[in-house]
């Protein structure tokens, strides 16, 4: 009989030893495949951020020339700037663009889109949840928000009239300066989190 209580003890804790074992095996496989998945998805945000930084650039060195030539003109330094922009009886918006597009490329948000429908995004610690909403956030703003904004009023049809030329002037003026200044900010939220994210 002790025998039998020995062995049943024994088959016992052998089943307990054998559960608790595939548990602790099946935890540490799931914690390395959800700790891939969060280093997959981090280093998709980051290339994503990366090339986002490289369109801003170019953005920001066609939006400075459109700032400057606009600005001549306002100010007077540019009359025949002024002439041949609204040669034709309309705001020919590739005049002030120097003739390349206002927006060579778009700032992509899949890479972020994509760990926070998946929930991956939960893995992250909170500091960099918050700096990724923000860098997120900021680009909605600047591309959706002031970008749109600004072409919506160039397809606006009073900005054509060329009787509220100098008016239409300011408008824009006072929307470039805006894009501008906030594709500065946005260099520097850029740079942050790409050194956050390095790291």
């Amino acid at each position: 009989m002790k025998v039998n209580i020995r062995r049943y003890i024994g088959e016992g804790a052998l089943i307990v030893f054998s559960v608790l074992f595939a548990l602790f095996i099946n935890q540490t496989f799931e914690d390395y495949r959800i700790r891939k998945k969060k280093d997959i998805a981090k280093e998709s945000i980051l290339k994503e951020i990366k090339r986002n930084q490289e369109t801003l650039n170019q953005w920001k060195t066609t939006h400075a020339g459109f700032s400057k030539r606009i600005k001549d003109m306002h100010e007077g330094r540019a009359d025949s700037l002024k002439v041949a922009l609204f040669k034709g009886g309309f705001l020919n918006i590739g005049v002030l663009t120097n003739g390349k597009s206002f927006a060579n490329d778009f700032l992509s948000m899949t890479a972020w889109e994509s760990a926070r429908t998946t929930g991956i995004i939960t893995e992250f610690d909170y500091e960099t949840i918050e700096m990724l909403t923000e860098v997120y956030t900021v680009q909605d703003l600047l591309v959706n928000k002031t970008l749109m904004g600004l072409l919506d009023s160039y397809f606006d049809p009073n900005t054509h009239n060329l009787e509220n030329k100098d008016r239409t002037m300011m408008h824009f003026r006072v929307r470039i300066m805006e894009l501008t200044s906030q594709e500065q900010f946005m260099g520097r939220v850029y740079k942050n989190a790409i050194k956050r994210l390095e790291e």
